[in-house]
């Protein structure tokens, strides 16, 4: 009776008050033919199972002939997310040398991927139990229950195409996986590849299995077959762990030895943690719940232990994602990541933030000394050949929007780590004195967006760098006596500014496409009302620091007076009550000039301003630029709370008008008045759960909580395969609520968790 009750208690500690609510959440199935396969969108079709900050992921068979092992063993390879097998070790019964055949069921559940199975005429029983015990490794628990000896064989073969027109071998002849078998254990040893755009190994990287039932192992170049012989009912354990390099290998064998001295402790803490993640979760309603659980299980999935150039943990936009894999980590990601998960996921919600710190700029950096407090745009695996790697995505061309405080003085909340925060106080300051020092043109306290001096943007000789019929042109005068003439112009520097705000290629950057602008011409408009201007940004040293947009972004000096606000809070629990002053009459001097400068009380609504030559009368830069239509920018004063009651009330009327932003899924990126507006294009349409989040929180603070409810469930109700098994998306089409981009985002499910636990 006692161990009955025991067992009882255990189980209410371990799983949720709603487990079976939070069966198959997130669609984990699929059969990989290919190392490569692909989406519409270039990204995996399927969502394996990513856990503890492991760099190897799983999936369920869909097919009952693939029953007794987990699918599609997925490895990221530093920056990419590829399969090396459609099986990989599979367990096969024989009784007599006759294969008993295994019927059942496969499911997951958060951290847990499950196949229960049996022959009920032979009294075999299996159930495959596996979860990441590590952040390299994952196990199987396997437990066979039966009456008469049986012997067990598992296989295992690799993939050999990359996609459906390229053999591996012929695409990488140089990665040439090897088996090799050892004491229960098969190692696959891959050649070095630096294909840094498609394929990264170290040459010494490896994925190595482990089994704690002994078997006598055959191998071939292609695969492996082991045997194990069992007289009764037999509970064995499986590890599998990806090493990125020899050192990872000797660690992850000093780990396993721990871990088969008592693997159910492993186990268990496994349990414990996700069940100290859903805990969030308990007091709200079953629906909500499984909502909560898909968020929380894309967040967790996209997590990486350290690795490669970054020594912290880190979150990343899609482990799934052609792009975004690996530890590839952005602040404006990072942010709001870390603003959601500091309430389930303390720890890693730090550890997500100091990777972002990690590679702040410091005034000895041997490239960027004049970039003192600037972040670096995108940090990962491996550095960019100017600072000594040879990776493709790196890259220090911007930074992104200043939410570093918002992030920080959040995680702060529900760590109450105050020497955390001491450290990081510093960082946050030079961050905000970057922007100001090297994105301020007009030295008037509102920073602009810009790009920094990098190849990419300027010749050393020749300088601005930018195009003209295909053609590359140099010199920033050459540049505005074309604009002059009504030519237009695009340049990566304008790229780069784009990106900096987050939203790429958004309208308000001067973004239209051809068909778009040809019609705007035909109404009236010209091309000089699309074409940007740039100014370059000298230090007091008089050397040139980079580039900004000759325009004032209402969004980057909304952000700008919420971090102002964190960092005065920040301030006083430090002690620094003279810095908390400085700080909040900053906030206020932006809130007043935003207000008084790119308020549109035409339209209602707020605007990028242009910078002119000379200030206008009333003391603001420029004019607002209406002309590029209206984007998710202007309600960015109701997130930051910066716009008087009338003015919200105002926006209100546009953000809920059907001829504006309240489409079938409401919110999109640009409204559909706007002549750049398109229901497909990444920032000039599509609907984003950050832009959504910031629209209906700010509609919040002016007192409009049932507009946003609405809006939130319209949201829910409308985005296809939100509520059913499908992954959270990167963003959705604006008219009929398909899905679109990158499956299993983070700031998607991070948004998508705070619009669940604050509304």
């Amino acid at each position: 009776m006692r161990v009955i009750l025991c067992l009882f208690f255990y189980l209410l500690a371990v799983y949720p008050k709603n487990a079976i609510a939070f069966e198959n959440v997130i669609n984990r199935q699929g059969e990989p033919n290919y190392m490569h396969p692909t989406d519409d969108y270039g990204h995996s079709p399927y969502n394996p199972l990513f856990d503890a900050g492991a760099w190897h992921g799983h999936l369920l068979p869909i097919n009952d002939n693939e029953l007794g092992g987990f699918t599609g063993h997925a490895l990221i390879t530093e920056e990419y997310l590829h399969y090396i097998a459609k099986r990989f070790d599979k367990l096969s019964i024989f009784k007599n040398g006759v294969r008993v055949p295994l019927q059942g069921k496969v499911s997951t559940h958060p951290g847990v991927l499950v196949q229960t199975l049996s022959n009920k005429s032979e009294n075999v029983e299996v159930t495959l139990t596996l979860r990441f015990v590590g952040p390299r490794t994952s196990m199987v628990k396997t437990e066979i229950k039966t009456l008469t000896p049986l012997t067990l064989h598992f296989e295992g073969q690799l993939l050999a195409a990359y996609d459906q027109e390229n053999t591996i071998s012929a695409r990488f002849p140089t990665y040439q996986p090897k088996f090799e078998s050892d004491d229960n254990t098969i190692t696959i040893r891959f050649g070095k590849v630096r294909a840094k755009w498609d394929l990264l190994t170290s040459g010494t990287s490896a994925y190595v299995t482990q089994k704690t039932i002994a078997t006598t192992t055959r191998i071939s170049p292609v695969g492996f077959n082991s045997t194990a012989n069992i007289a009764s009912d037999t509970t064995f354990y499986t590890t599998y762990s990806h090493v990125l390099n020899t050192d990872e290998e000797q660690q992850i064998q000093q780990f396993n030895q721990q871990l088969f001295a008592d693997p159910e402790s492993y186990l268990i803490k496994s349990k414990l943690r996700w069940q100290s993640y859903l805990k969030v979760a308990d007091n709200f309603p079953v629906d909500k719940q499984r909502l909560m659980t898909k968020s929380i299980e894309t967040l967790i999935g996209n997590w990486r232990s350290a690795a490669g150039a970054l020594s912290f943990d880190t979150v990343t936009p899609s482990v799934t994602a052609r792009w975004f894999s690996g530890n590839l980590t952005w602040p404006w990601d990072s942010w709001k990541q870390a603003y959601a998960m500091s309430q389930f996921a303390p720890d890693i919600a730090k550890s997500n933030i100091n990777a972002v710190f990690e590679y702040q700029i410091t005034e000895n950096d041997p490239i960027r000394s004049n970039d003192v407090g600037f972040i670096p745009d995108l940090i990962a695996y491996n550095k960019s050949a100017e600072r000594g790697g040879d990776g493709g995505n790196w890259n220090e061309r911007n930074t992104k929007p200043s939410l570093a405080s918002w992030a920080v003085y959040k995680t702060y909340q529900h760590t109450k780590d105050k020497q955390w925060l001491t450290s990081l106080y510093p960082k946050l300051k030079a961050y905000r004195s970057w922007w100001l020092n090297n994105r301020d043109h007009n030295k008037n306290g509102i920073p602009e967006y810009g790009a920094t001096l990098d190849a990419a943007h300027t010749h050393k000789v020749h300088g601005f760098k930018f195009k003209f019929n295909e053609r590359t042109f140099y010199g920033l005068d050459l540049y505005n006596s074309l604009l002059k003439a009504n030519i237009r112009l695009t340049s990566p520097a304008q790229t780069a500014a784009s990106w900096e705000s987050g939203r790429d290629h958004a309208a308000n950057f001067g973004y239209i496409n051809s068909v778009q602008l040809n019609k705007y011409i035909k109404q009236g408009g010209s091309i000089s009302d699309w074409q940007v201007k740039f100014a370059e940004n000298y230090n007091t040293q008089g050397l040139l620091t980079g580039y900004s947009l000759l325009q004032e972004s209402v969004d980057q000096a909304s952000y700008m007076v919420s971090d102002a606000r964190y960092l005065a809070k920040i301030a006083r629990i430090l002690n620094q009550p003279n810095e908390a002053v400085t700080f909040e009459k900053s906030a206020a001097i932006i809130s007043r000039y935003v207000n008084r400068c790119m308020f549109d009380t035409q339209s209602g609504f707020y605007y990028d301003i242009s910078i002119e030559a000379k200030p206008l009368a009333n003391g603001c830069a420029g004019y607002a630029l209406t002309k590029r239509g209206k984007g998710p920018e202007g309600w960015s004063p109701l997130f930051n709370q910066i716009a008087t009651d009338d003015m919200a009330k105002q926006v209100r009327a546009v953000m809920l008008n059907p001829q504006e932003f309240n489409t079938y899924i409401p919110l999109g990126t640009a409204a559909l008045t706007n002549p750049a507006f398109g229901p497909n294009i990444y920032w000039r349409g599509r609907v984003w759960l950050d832009q959504l989040y910031f629209g209906v929180k700010g509609l919040t603070h002016y007192g409009y909580k049932e507009d946003a409810r609405a809006l939130i469930n319209r949201f829910i109700e409308h985005a296809d395969g939100l509520q059913q098994d499908g992954p959270i998306r990167e963003n959705y089409h604006p008219l009929n609520g398909k899905q679109q981009g990158a499956p299993n985002f983070s700031w998607s499910a991070a948004h998508l968790y705070m619009l669940l636990s604050e509304f």
